[in-house]
């Protein structure tokens, strides 16, 4: 079955290139990588270095500047010869944590909706999903996932910040989750690809930055996001010593490394180019608060107000099939979202609203789109 999104976006081949289409559909966060970053990058790209293998964990200056740097942000003890591997994203990270964690016939559990290329990588791995919904807040029930473990239970999933629905899970709730395994002697995989993408004075909060834990927490991120690097193909995995060993033997075999240039670019942002990133940051969050101005507008969406990531996802009243709903949009109005089933069960009646590549011209004219579509509905 190929993913679930290839389907939407070869019924949006047609108006692609068609005036004013509006792409509100692929997660991207609307930058490039600070221009003195590209521009080092551009000096060495003819160097024979740039052109071959770094060792499978990655190049040595990056992991131990990415150390420093997640000792920073998110308050991460980590050691960069041992435990940390660079990738090639944070879907490769994942792939392939799966692969080094799961046996065909275990089960991984995850809060739901969730991220679905997640999903098509659990069953690759010949294994099961657990679904357990998130309350109205979209915050995952610790009681809820401590059901849902059994003999089988090889990990919990989660995305902090999350993807779809953007919200930023408690560390009171982070806490219980890494307690239930600890108890239960199982891995908590915990995808922080949107860490640095927090608003209202929310924070996010790094399950692997417990002591305690070091031994049952397995961290993701990626420069995708917050880097405008989501091309090059850079992200990271962080786990304990004997994970990260077994992890190398799935990395040598699928992607021996991740791409040099890109390793390289990454390498640059983190020494000089973070005060850009950041100002990349509060333009998304000028972005975020005109959307949520124009979502309220709108009377068939009821609004849940989350503080990560530059996704909306909100419930469209009346609505039993958004597959269906946002196919007559894109139809109607030229503009793509994704429907919120294909984030799993507990997603349906939702659509997802991503603003993160648009300018604020482009938010306002997707809005008044969404407006006339639901006005003349």
């Amino acid at each position: 079955m190929p993913p679930p999104i290839v389907k939407l976006a070869e019924a949006a081949k047609r108006f692609i290139k068609s005036p004013g289409f509006l792409n509100l559909g692929q997660g991207l966060p609307g930058h490039i990588p600070p221009e003195e970053s590209l521009l080092t990058l551009k000096e060495r790209i003819s160097h024979p270095a740039t052109h071959v293998y770094t060792p499978d964990e990655g190049l040595l200056e990056l992991r131990e500047e990415l150390s420093l740097y997640l000792r920073q942000v998110s308050g991460i003890d980590v050691n960069p010869q041992k435990e940390i591997v660079i990738t090639a994203g944070a879907n490769n990270a994942f792939a392939g944590a799966i692969f080094t964690l799961v046996n065909p016939g275990e089960n991984i559990i995850m809060p739901s909706p969730y991220y679905f290329n997640s999903v098509m990588a659990v069953k690759i791995a010949g294994a099961k999903v657990k679904e357990v919904p998130v309350d109205k807040s979209f915050q995952p029930r610790v009681e809820d996932i401590e059901k849902a473990i059994d003999a089988k239970t090889k990990a919990i999933f989660i995305i902090s910040p999350n993807n779809p629905t953007g919200a930023v899970y408690g560390r009171d709730i982070v806490d219980g989750i890494v307690d239930l395994c600890i108890q239960h002697d199982i891995m908590l995989i915990s995808d922080e690809t949107y860490s640095r993408i927090v608003f209202d004075g929310a924070t996010h909060y790094s399950p692997r930055s417990r002591r305690d834990a070091e031994s049952h927490v397995v961290s993701i991120g990626s420069f995708s996001k917050d880097f405008g690097m989501s091309g090059w193909r850079v992200g990271y995995i962080i786990g304990p010593t004997e994970f990260i060993t077994e992890f190398l033997k799935v990395q040598d075999t699928i992607t021996i490394c991740a791409p040099t240039a890109g390793q390289i670019l990454a390498l640059e942002v983190l020494k000089k180019g973070l005060d850009a990133v950041e100002m990349e940051l509060q333009r998304l969050g000028h972005l975020r608060e005109l959307a949520y101005l124009r979502l309220r507008e709108i009377d068939a969406f009821e609004e849940v107000n989350t503080k990560g990531t530059f996704y909306l996802f909100p419930r469209v009243k009346g609505c039993t099939d958004s597959k269906k709903l946002v196919l007559e949009i894109l139809q109607s109005t030229g503009t793509l979202i994704l429907p919120g089933s294909i984030f799993g069960s507990a997603g349906e009646s939702h659509v997802r609203i991503s603003f993160g590549p648009l300018t604020p011209e482009a938010v306002d004219e997707a809005f008044d789109r969404l407006s006339g579509f639901f006005k003349n509905g």
